[in-house]
């Protein structure tokens, strides 16, 4: 089960994150209360190549033709001989331009792009990509022909619309996993946020069956990030790990 702890903004949160056992720690460059700045993003991203992963991540080893690109790519990303955990750059219908500045001066392992962006700006991007898809309770996973585009993103995630919010993403607000177990049950894997917490992330991984879950919000207390909270949240995930 793979681990993404997004929003950190200190040295401080984004160790704490590495030795809670995420895979993924994630920073924020769109427009949010946990927007980071450069200088910032640059010491986090000196931290993290001195820390360790808690142990080897297992990507899951059953899927369809339809899913079979997604697996190859999450084999890459969060394959063998990965021994810390892996940065992410979170953009919100940015420009390319950017992302790209970003990238060139932040060792990013990872981008997230987490608006409506074409998934085809993926091309344009020098590493492998996370693309976001807001799930409210009108989306029909048979109908999303983008979200199972190949050769754009490498990595697909589902997240929770929230209406009337131009900046989405970090609301604490849930989708109703059994969309999300649609895409499962087809052999496709992908990530899943939205509203997940220490206290409902087992029974989301038990209904929607995700390979892997993205959390902000849901470990923070008064808007910070807790260790305790994130070490519950990492516990919490992989006891409810399916067998695949």
């Amino acid at each position: 089960m793979i681990v993404k702890i997004c929003g950190v903004r200190t040295v401080e949160a984004a160790e704490a994150a590495a030795a809670s056992g995420a895979d993924v720690v994630g920073m924020i460059f769109a427009p949010s209360p946990r927007l980071i700045d450069i200088a910032t993003a640059q010491e986090i991203a000196e931290a993290i190549v001195h820390t360790t992963r808690n142990a080897a991540i297992s990507v899951g080893s059953s899927t369809s033709a339809e899913g079979a690109y997604f697996k190859t790519q999450m084999q890459q990303v969060f394959g063998k001989g990965r021994k810390r955990p892996q940065l992410c750059g979170v953009f919100q219908n940015q420009p390319v331009e950017h992302i790209l500045d970003v990238v060139s001066r932040v060792p990013l392992d990872l981008v997230q792009l987490h608006g409506n962006e074409p998934v085809e700006l993926a091309r344009q991007i020098p590493v492998p990509v996370i693309k976001v898809f807001h799930i409210d309770d009108g989306f029909d996973i048979d109908q999303a022909g983008e979200l199972l585009q190949t050769d754009c993103h490498s990595i697909i995630l589902l997240d929770t619309k929230v209406a009337g919010q131009q900046q989405q993403g970090g609301r604490g607000v849930s989708f109703d996993w059994t969309i999300a177990r649609k895409l499962a049950d087809r052999g496709v894997p992908f990530l899943m946020a939205g509203g997940l917490t220490p206290d409902n992330v087992q029974e989301a991984v038990q209904v929607g069956a995700p390979w892997g879950v993205d959390v902000s919000s849901g470990v923070e207390t008064d808007k910070v990030k807790d260790k305790a909270k994130m070490m519950a949240f990492v516990d919490g995930a992989r006891g409810g790990k399916r067998e695949i």
